[in-house]
């Protein structure tokens, strides 16, 4: 070799290098750009509208906003501190005296209360669970954190137990069971454990996701779920009723979960709609569409295997007399294709990650995340299995056979190396793009049995 061709050797080993570290640089770049165009996915998940008709229970979790007139109860048990001012007249009864007070305010501390009136309610709680429940007197229960405000501007009957009173700023107190008289309207601001509602009409109560849940509210009401895969941020649980999703009935006999947000009109009975981007109906993820010719392979996929394979076949019986080998320009890309592999996988990780955290609530970045922060309990990584088994069939029903097709084509013309890279990029793609689509199916065939299981089914 004389010294002519070492330097042109050198030349080209520095320009492979080079074209290497650009694409590094310029995948970075795009990895980035992908990152801020899209700080939370590209959120490409269908969202059903489904229409719910039922008399039995319904849990709504989330953000909660409740409006309506009442003309009924409003219940408080264990009150923390609840207060009423600008009140024309107060009648306090004991069972043995009678007290009357004018131009006052009344603090209630401990116990329960039961508020008898006619008001208007339009309020918002950041962070809610309702139940509603047609076999007890008050048929909504609410737990939140949050304070209930509302104005009446009429009497009620305010009846307390086990509570301690102070009326104008300890002009008088009393400790026990009263029957309390409020005269002339009020302003009233309730604090405590459990409201609850009853109702001769209906109201309007709206669920929507919030800043964040609190999964201890449930455990309040002694609802015992199963570790379900999903946040109850925005979510709906309803049992034993119809329901219509996209104009489509579907009878429901079990407990049945929904993710998205909604209102309901709910009074003797229960109208829900909710536009929900993840539903369980019977323990079985929505849609549930089997495979026609494979049960374990959506239909409209069931042809990239065979594609695969007829191109390689194809590819073998044409590649000795019709391929051309440019050996040094392809050997001078193999940097350039592993690096478009690297960086078509971590943007279909990422975005396929935040796909299934729109679904669920949580993903298996978000629980890692939170784990490093020592802010998350252990039973949340159930979510794993629910967006990794999803992810390997996808790569093994579209990524693979999409790679070998296009890996064998770049090879008819020369260029093997980069089309190993090009057909791994692409088919890292549209794992995410076609088999985000396919989640449900995937989850219903392998392991649908195991949530029902845990529902109880």
């Amino acid at each position: 070799m004389d010294y002519k061709e070492e330097e042109d050797k050198n030349k080209k080993i520095f320009s492979g290098n080079t074209i290497t570290i650009v694409a590094g640089v310029i995948a970075l770049i795009i990895f980035s750009a992908v990152v801020s165009a899209y700080p939370h996915g590209m959120e490409i998940s269908k969202a059903y509208d489904v229409v719910y008709d039922g008399s039995e229970n319904m849990i709504l979790t989330g953000k909660i906003g409740i409006s309506g007139n009442i003309n009924g109860i409003v219940a408080s048990e264990n009150i923390f501190s609840e207060q009423f001012s600008g009140i024309d007249e107060i009648i306090v009864r004991d069972g043995v005296s009678k007290r009357t007070f004018f131009d006052k305010g009344v603090v209630i501390t401990g116990g329960d209360a039961e508020i008898n009136l006619s008001v208007y309610v339009d309020e918002k709680f950041e962070c809610a669970v309702v139940l509603f429940d047609s076999s007890n007197k008050t048929s909504i229960g609410i737990i939140t954190e949050d304070i209930m405000h509302f104005t009446c501007s009429g009497d009620a009957i305010l009846s307390v137990k086990n509570s301690s009173i102070a009326v104008g700023n300890g002009t008088w107190e009393g400790d026990g069971d009263f029957i309390i008289v409020l005269k002339g309207g009020f302003d009233a601001s309730l604090d405590a454990e459990i409201f609850g509602i009853s109702t001769d009409g209906a109201v309007n109560i709206s669920v929507e996701r919030g800043s964040g849940f609190d999964g201890e509210l449930l455990n309040k009401f002694d609802i015992e779920l199963p570790p379900l895969p999903f946040d109850f941020n925005g979510a709906c649980a309803v049992s034993d009723g119809v329901v219509s999703i996209d104009g489509s009935p579907e009878t429901i006999k079990n407990f049945s979960f929904l993710r998205g947000e909604g209102t309901a009109m709910v009074g003797k009975n229960v109208h829900l709609d909710m536009k929900a981007i993840l539903l369980i109906l019977d323990g079985d993820f929505y849609p549930n569409d089997g495979g026609t010719v494979l049960w374990f392979i959506p239909d409209r996929i069931i042809g990239l295997w065979p594609i695969a394979i007829a191109t390689w076949v194809i590819a073998a019986l044409l590649r000795k007399r019709f391929s051309t080998k440019i050996e040094n320009y392809d050997k001078g890309l193999s940097g350039v294709a592993m690096i478009i592999h690297i960086l078509a996988f971590f943007i279909s990780f990422y975005l396929w990650d935040w796909e299934i955290r729109y679904e669920f609530g949580q993903s298996i970045l978000s629980v890692a995340v939170e784990s490093i922060r020592g802010g998350i309990a252990m039973e949340q990584w159930v979510i794993a299995p629910f967006e990794i088994i999803p992810w390997f069939a996808a790569l093994v029903l579209i990524a693979i056979p999409i790679n070998i097709t296009l890996s064998l084509i770049f090879g008819l013309i020369g260029l093997e190396r980069l089309g190993k890279g090009a057909g791994k990029a692409t088919g890292m793609l549209m794992l995410f793009f076609a088999g985000i689509i396919y989640v449900s199916f995937f989850l219903n065939i392998t392991i649908s049995p195991l949530v029902k299981s845990f529902i109880g089914f």
